[in-house]
């Protein structure tokens, strides 16, 4: 029979309550607010079945998976729902291919009393409170024998659930079964449902009514920069990072309140039991800026047939690119390392949160913390561009103009979006506006030590807009005319490459331009005939890539996904994903898929 005589030996998945026939085990709430089993031996029969269960003792054995996951980073191309997720959205795609097969989803929501359970349902109006993190223990009690009854019936079920609660139920259930879909995610760990309860209720006191809406990483200030918001029944809403959240400082800074088996997990490392494990594609900035919008972007590891499957399912409904295990697991240490703590007394700060308010708890068991988080923030905003500015005086001068001085320059926030890296020039004429919605980062050199220019002109009364994360090479050249407009969403152009806008030219979102490329939308001398346009504008579309040394004459569109050859002059319409080659430039293959 199951005897718990060490906390860190119980992950709570409450396994063993759901496979007791006799019902002689019953959950009990410890002073942390962490339930264990405890077996009623006048009901137990001895029968060890709960033993048997439970992947604390042995993990399932009775799934097989890839050895190495396919790895992706993805999100969907629905605008709310990625806004509305933890990372970029893929779970909720999942989940509306599942309802739209009559199969039912499994996830963890919020009880009226904030606590946290599992449940599995095919209303698809369930979605919006299955959708996002937790980040509590959620209970699971019942619904191994929901989700066993379920299939049973011939029902097909998609299941999400942390890596031990999906261990768990492959153990319950005996077998694989091809009519279940599962998904786990990256786990840092699993807090105490009374340290969140805690926080509540010093929340619901300070704003004077019942919280009606929780939010763990909100993206108010953006993905990289989440926050934690609940909005309360009279109309008030309460949003902090997660620098300046207690709950968030006191989960990612101290990390003195998960349950004791997540600092010794016996889940992390690969291949996972799921078939689909997500998690945030951290670092995702570095490998590949086209793939960063601060909006959230989720990264994917593919560990089954059966996960492939249900994955390829949606991918006309999500951006994706495929990279590998060394780059998903560079930004994520939790895929093979146990949540560690700073050194506090654990049972004092719980004796301490059963006589005071959260935030008096917060201040006294992690205030240093919090000022070291905050000052090492505050340096890191400022150690990161000197490390790309160096000593250069011009540098620095163009960094503070462009960020904190230029009247002429309208930001998002107040945090540097515009990143140089030396020898960058911008001139900006009378009437010039550079609207920066999000990072634009100028002059990066594959060779460290050379010293090309990176130039861009806008001159008078012209405006560039960036609106999602872009990067310009070293020694491109951007030039808007007088009057002109060049709209970035998002991607990169590589070394070399001329931008002249007359009129209007707008790059859609991933977009990838290589070395040499001409994009002009302004001719610089006119023919003298009837109908002659000195300008005319450019689309280039969301996923499209221009190879090395073509050209974009004006009043050209280029379909969505859609690739130009190296050394194209393209003078018409590109369609979607077709490749374009030749001068001029004619289509030569439809029905193109590609990846970086």
């Amino acid at each position: 029979m199951i005897e718990i005589k060490d906390k860190v030996q119980c992950c709570g998945c409450s396994a063993c309550g759901d496979v007791c026939a006799h019902n002689a085990i019953r959950f009990v709430t410890d002073g942390e607010g962490f339930w264990y089993p405890v077996v009623d031996k006048d009901k137990c029969v001895d029968c060890g079945l709960c033993e048997k269960v439970c992947p604390m003792i042995r993990p399932a054995e009775n799934v097989t998976r890839f050895k190495t996951p396919a790895v992706y980073a993805a999100y969907t191309l629905d605008e709310r729902i990625r806004l509305d997720s933890t990372s970029g959205g893929i779970f909720s795609m999942l989940a509306q291919q599942a309802y739209e097969n009559k199969a039912f989803v499994g996830g963890a929501v919020y009880n009226e009393d904030h606590s946290v359970s599992h449940i599995v349902s095919d209303d698809p109006s369930k979605l919006d409170e299955i959708r996002s993190s937790k980040y509590l223990q959620s209970s699971m009690a019942g619904q191994y024998r929901e989700v066993r009854n379920l299939l049973r019936s011939g029902q097909s079920v998609l299941y999400c659930a942390c890596p031990c609660q999906i261990h768990a139920l492959y153990k319950f259930l005996g077998r694989e079964y091809d009519n279940l879909v599962t998904c786990d995610f990256i786990c840092r760990g699993v807090n105490s449902p009374k340290v969140f309860l805690k926080y509540m209720e010093m929340l619901e006191k300070q704003f004077g009514a019942r919280a009606t809406g929780i939010k763990f990483k909100a993206k108010k200030w953006g993905w990289h920069n989440f926050s934690l918001r609940v909005n309360f029944a009279n109309g008030k809403e309460y949003c902090k990072d997660r620098w300046h959240d207690l709950f968030f400082i006191g989960y990612l800074q101290v990390g003195n309140f998960s349950r004791p088996s997540c600092y010794d997990c016996p889940f992390k490392g690969f291949p996972q039991k799921a078939d689909i494990t997500l998690a945030d594609f951290w670092g995702i900035e570095k490998i590949d800026p086209s793939m960063d919008q601060d909006k959230g972007t989720s990264l994917v590891m593919v560990n089954s047939e059966k996960g492939m499957a249900f994955f390829n399912g949606i991918k006309d409904r999500i951006s994706w690119r495929e990279f590998t295990m060394d780059d998903a697991r560079a930004g994520n240490p939790a895929m093979e390392k146990s949540l560690s703590s700073i050194p506090l007394n654990r049972d004092a700060f719980f004796r301490d949160l059963d006589k005071m308010p959260f935030d008096r708890v917060a201040k006294k068991y992690f205030p240093k913390r919090n000022i070291i988080t905050k000052i090492g923030k505050k340096m890191s905003s400022f150690i990161s561009p000197f490390l790309k500015l160096g000593l250069s005086i011009p540098a620095w001068a163009t960094f503070l103009r462009i960020n904190y001085l230029s009247k002429q320059v309208k930001k998002k926030n107040r945090s540097p979006l515009f990143l140089n890296e030396s020898r960058t020039v911008i001139q900006m004429d009378p009437g010039s506006r550079l609207s920066l919605n999000a990072k634009l980062i100028t002059g990066v050199k594959q060779v460290k030590r050379s010293r090309p220019e990176t130039r861009i002109l806008l001159e008078s009364n012209s405006e560039m807009i960036v609106n999602e994360r872009f990067t310009v090479f070293a020694n491109s050249y951007i030039r808007v005319i007088k009057g002109g407009k060049l709209i970035l969403n998002g991607g990169s152009i590589n070394e070399n490459v001329q931008i002249t806008v007359g009129d209007v030219v707008e790059i859609g979102k991933g977009a990838t331009i290589g070395r040499d490329v001409v994009i002009r939308s302004y001719d610089g001398h006119t023919i003298c005939e009837e109908g002659y346009r000195k300008s005319a504008p450019i689309k280039i579309g969301e996923h499209v890539w221009i190879g090395q040394g073509a050209t974009i004459l004006k009043g050209v569109s280029i379909g969505d996904g859609a690739v130009v050859a190296a050394g194209a002059i393209v003078t018409k319409d590109v369609p979607a994903k077709a490749v374009v080659a030749g001068v001029p430039a004619k289509v030569i293959k439809e029905n193109v898929n590609w990846k970086k």
